[in-house]
C-alpha cells in the first residue's frame, strides 16, 4: 500500500515538474530537455517579435513600495500573458518593465498569421490598459514595436534554465519600440506587408533608426 502511495506521489511531482518546464520554456525545448537533458539552439524563420515598454515606469515606481511595484508588474504581465495565450503568441521574458513576446516558434502558423496574431495581441494590450485606467492609480501607457524575420532560440545557462531569442530581428523589434510614441504600435515595413489589410496602417515614411539607417515605419491604428 505504501509503495502505491509513493508511486502516486512521484507521478504527481513529475507532472508538476513538467508543468513548470512548460511554463518556463517553449514546448519543443521542454521536450528536448526531458528526453536528453539538453536543448540544441534552433533557427526559427519568419517569426514576429514584439517589444513593449511601460512608459514612465522608473518615475512611477519611485513613489511605490517594493511590494507595490512587484504586485503591479505581476498584475500587468499576467494580463499580457493571458492575452498572448489567446492569440497564439508566447512571452519570452520580461526585462524590468519591458515585455518581449514572439509568434511563430511552434511553426504551426504561416508568417502572415504570426504577424497578425502578434499585432492583435499588441492592440489588446493597449485596450487592457485603456480599460483599467479609470480604476488604476497609475495611467500606464505602452510603447510597442514589432518586426518580423529570423531568430535563434536557445537555453542560456546551466544552473538556471533561461530561454532566450537572439538576432537582428530581435534588435530591430527593440528599435521599433524605441521609435513608438506612448500608447502606439510601430511596425517595420516587413511586418506591415505580412499584416496586409488586416489592420489600418499609417505610413511614417523613412525614419532614421539608430543602428539601422533609414527604415520605412508604420503605425498601427
Amino acid at each position: 500500500r505504501l509503495v502505491g502511495v509513493r508511486s502516486v506521489d512521484l507521478k504527481r511531482e513529475h507532472q508538476k515538474c513538467v508543468a513548470l518546464l512548460l511554463n518556463l520554456l517553449p514546448a519543443t525545448v521542454a521536450d528536448q530537455l526531458k528526453q536528453s537533458g539538453h536543448a540544441e539552439p534552433q533557427v526559427f524563420t519568419d517569426v514576429s517579435v514584439m517589444f513593449a515598454d511601460l512608459v514612465g515606469f522608473t518615475e512611477a515606481s519611485a513613489a511605490m513600495t517594493p511590494s507595490q511595484t512587484i504586485a503591479e508588474l505581476n498584475l500587468l504581465f499576467s494580463a499580457f500573458d493571458d492575452i498572448a495565450s489567446r492569440n497564439g503568441c508566447e512571452r519570452i521574458k520580461t526585462i524590468g518593465d519591458a515585455y518581449l513576446a514572439v509568434a511563430g516558434l511552434d511553426g504551426a502558423t504561416l508568417p502572415g498569421a504570426r504577424a497578425t496574431n502578434l499585432t492583435r495581441m499588441a492592440r489588446e494590450m493597449l485596450a487592457f490598459l485603456d480599460g483599467r485606467r479609470a480604476s488604476s492609480a497609475i495611467a500606464w501607457e505602452l510603447r510597442i514595436g514589432i518586426h518580423s524575420g529570423d531568430v535563434v532560440g536557445g537555453v542560456v545557462g546551466v544552473r538556471k534554465y533561461i530561454y532566450d531569442i537572439f538576432g537582428d530581428t530581435v534588435n530591430t523589434a527593440s528599435r521599433m519600440q524605441a521609435e513608438s510614441e506612448p500608447g502606439t504600435i510601430t511596425v517595420s515595413a516587413c511586418t506591415a506587408q505580412l499584416i496586409g489589410g488586416t489592420f489600418p496602417l499609417i505610413s511614417r515614411g523613412p525614419v532614421a533608426v539608430k543602428g539601422k539607417g533609414e527604415m520605412e515605419l508604420f503605425s498601427v491604428v
